[in-house]
């Protein structure tokens, strides 16, 4: 958290660095002294749970608002963990001061104590140590969101020695999997293999590899019929080994369907290309939403997911999109619904209600900040997609990677469509949250 809070350049101190053991008031002095007596400073207290519940649980201070804490607890849940509550608790014998010493005694900041989940939980203790990265950068997104400092997801994902095999003689997937307790079709996907096929000294990861690892100056490509790699590195200017390489590539041999991350080159700076056959093309910058990007350019975000083939409104920082040229015929982007500020409202929760982004309402009602107020009234906008995508399982898929296709969990998936097992079947229809 202490890095990805450096990265984003928010400042930030950390309490110790080392694993010792700090006084209650080497832990208060530090939090009151380094950026001194501030309600815009913001306290996050680390925890993981005891006592056989589940799921990940708030407290925030007496003197807060909900806000930040309900934006950290919904970010932590659309990462996969379940959601107890967030909850203030009293100290029994003055009830006007909070009950942790670590709130109450932080005053006037603004303190969470953050509980990731139930290290006494067997299902929790399991999500934690697969998924704790991904609940703590849901804090570190909701601070960001929050302090209004633009966010940017990690550039890369560092990898442990154990979480990468090297092939040896005599190994098969099928071997490599069962050695390791994960899937053949899970491990193909996690390393974008086609085939069965494995050269000793390969690098297999073993474990599955956050999309924020793809470098930014890359775009995804759909491998379409016809295409060879060849094709496809002289389309996008670059070469086949670099191809390969970037996919973790040993062979020529391509599948219909199949994505790959292209290496793509910047051209002077510019982030416009030339008008092409009825179209333009815009490289996605830092920030750019499918909703900003469609209002810029007086066209609508239908009509560029289907003139790109995008099935959904997730778009990557130098992806190359296709712009229809078109002029203002009454009917883009305008269409909304309005809806009224309540008590204990966020732009992040009102998004999360209607299937949108942050960006895509802020964009749409021309908000200067994150702040609502009880009343204000917000354009919904209506045409950014709010319906689930249906996707027909194909040959290879897994749940795991359908989800990450999709940008989703797969107990989101599971859950959404009544599965009790991770088995699919071809043709197998999901329904898409």
């Amino acid at each position: 958290m202490y890095q990805r809070l450096t990265d984003l350049g928010i400042p930030t101190v950390i309490t110790r660095d080392t694993d010792r053991t700090l006084t209650r008031e080497e832990r208060i002095g530090t939090a009151l002294n380094s950026f001194g007596r501030n309600s815009d400073v913001i306290l996050i207290s680390n925890h993981i749970n005891a006592g056989g519940g589940e799921g990940a649980e708030i407290v925030y201070a007496l003197r807060n608002s909900p806000t930040l804490a309900q934006m950290a607890i919904d970010n932590i849940g659309a990462a996969g963990q379940k959601i107890r509550k967030i909850y203030q608790r009293r100290l029994p014998e003055n009830p006007s001061q909070d009950y942790y010493y670590i709130i109450r005694d932080t005053n006037p900041l603004q303190s969470l104590l953050v509980e990731y989940g139930f290290i006494d939980n067997a299902n929790d203790a399991n999500k934690l140590r697969k998924n704790l990265n991904s609940y703590v950068e849901g804090v570190v997104k909701a601070i960001a969101d929050y302090s209004n400092v633009p966010y940017s997801p990690p550039s890369s994902t560092p990898v442990v020695n154990d979480q990468v095999y090297t092939v040896q003689k005599g190994d098969t997937l099928y071997s490599i999997a069962r050695r390791y307790n994960i899937s053949v079709a899970d491990l193909k996907s996690i390393n974008n293999l086609t085939g069965d096929g494995l050269s000793v000294g390969q690098k297999l990861y073993l474990v599955p590899l956050q999309d924020d690892i793809i470098p930014s100056n890359t775009i995804t490509y759909t491998v379409q019929r016809g295409d060879s790699l060849s094709k496809i590195a002289s389309l996008y200017n670059t070469t086949v080994k670099e191809i390969k390489s970037l996919n973790n590539l040993i062979g020529d041999v391509l599948q219909v369907g199949q994505q790959l991350v292209i290496p793509i080159l910047e051209e002077n700076g510019d982030d416009m290309v030339p008008e092409v056959d009825g179209y333009q093309e815009y490289i996605v910058q830092p920030g750019d939403s499918l909703s900003r990007i469609a209002t810029l350019f007086n066209t609508n975000i239908d009509d560029i997911k289907s003139l790109n083939g995008l099935t959904s409104n997730i778009i990557l920082v130098g992806q190359v999109l296709k712009i229809p040229n078109r002029v203002d015929d009454g009917n883009n982007f305008d269409q909304y619904e309005e809806y009224t500020v309540q008590k204990g409202d966020s732009l992040w929760k009102i998004a999360k209600e209607y299937n949108l982004s942050v960006d895509d309402i802020v964009d749409f009602n021309g908000l200067t900040s994150f702040n609502l107020k009880i009343g204000d009234i917000l354009k919904i906008p209506t045409t950014a997609g709010t319906s689930n995508d249906v996707y027909i399982v194909q040959n290879g898929d897994s749940l795991w990677s359908i989800a990450r296709k999709f940008n989703v969990t797969v107990d989101e998936l599971k859950n959404k469509n009544g599965l009790t097992s991770n088995l699919l079947s071809i043709g197998q229809e999901l329904i898409i949250p």
